[in-house]
């Protein structure tokens, strides 16, 4: 199955620097995006290195390797914990990256599977005909006791921890969520840093997608319609649709 690919990243309207990195080629088949934590430097540094470690690691597999589901999903937990392992190494070596650390999400494209990778609080959605459906799970604060039942999601104290993680890479011990998912025709995968979902509801990000021309178009509209709503925060994007 052939696919569209397209992505944008903003550093917002408040912050003066932007931590989030991206990567994607559709040669490769593989998108990521992470949002970095720690600072100017160290966000910066553990998102660019998650994402240099990830691809680099799923740009070893060969053309045949690509038609084994194991092969790729095995490859896609390797990188990501060899990202860990980079992002650790660093900081124990530079004390001004002591506490850096990154979200990652991530999709691998097989012919007719996508395999998803995700590590924190950004998410992948996917985009059918006529529904978005979050396929990621927040690793956050505010998501578990959501999940728990133990709090009101439109509550003043889930805005008052929503930037509390639980897991992230360049912690000591991470685990990794991997789903494999059916590759449908027309689907789009949206993958995206907090400062689109915290300003951006999955209702606009639908009817966005649906209605631009094309998946550039649909990227600079939802990081405009994120900045519109005040730009909080670093916006990155990224969009996949698989055609026949």
């Amino acid at each position: 199955m052939k696919l569209e690919m397209a992505a944008l990243t903003h550093r917002g309207r408040v912050r003066d620097h932007n931590e989030d990195s991206l990567y994607f080629d559709i040669r490769d088949r593989v998108m990521i995006v992470c949002d970095g934590m720690g600072g100017h430097a160290g966000g910066h540094v553990a998102s660019e290195l998650a994402v240099q470690v990830v691809s680099n690691g799923l740009r070893q597999l060969r053309a045949s390797d690509w038609n084994d589901e194991d092969k790729v999903i095995e490859s896609m937990k390797a990188a990501v914990f060899g990202a860990n392992d980079h992002i650790l190494s660093r900081s124990r070596v530079d004390t001004a990256l002591s506490d850096m650390g990154t979200t990652i999400v991530g999709c691998a494209f097989m012919r007719d599977r996508v395999i998803t990778v995700n590590v924190g609080d950004s998410r992948i959605y996917r985009i059918s005909t006529d529904t978005i459906e979050q396929v990621s799970e927040d690793h956050s604060l505010v998501g578990e006791r959501i999940r728990a039942g133990l709090l009101d999601p439109d509550s003043d104290e889930a805005a008052l921890l929503g930037n509390i993680v639980t897991r992230a890479l360049g912690m000591e011990q991470v685990t990794i969520d991997i789903t494999v998912e059916d590759l449908v025709p027309g689907d789009v995968y949206l993958l995206c840093s907090d400062g689109l979902s915290d300003l951006v509801s999955d209702d606009d990000m639908y009817e966005i997608v649906q209605r631009s021309n094309n998946l550039e178009q649909a990227c600079i509209a939802l990081v405009d319609l994120a900045n519109q709503r005040g730009g909080i925060d670093n916006i990155t994007v990224a969009l996949t649709r698989s055609v026949n």
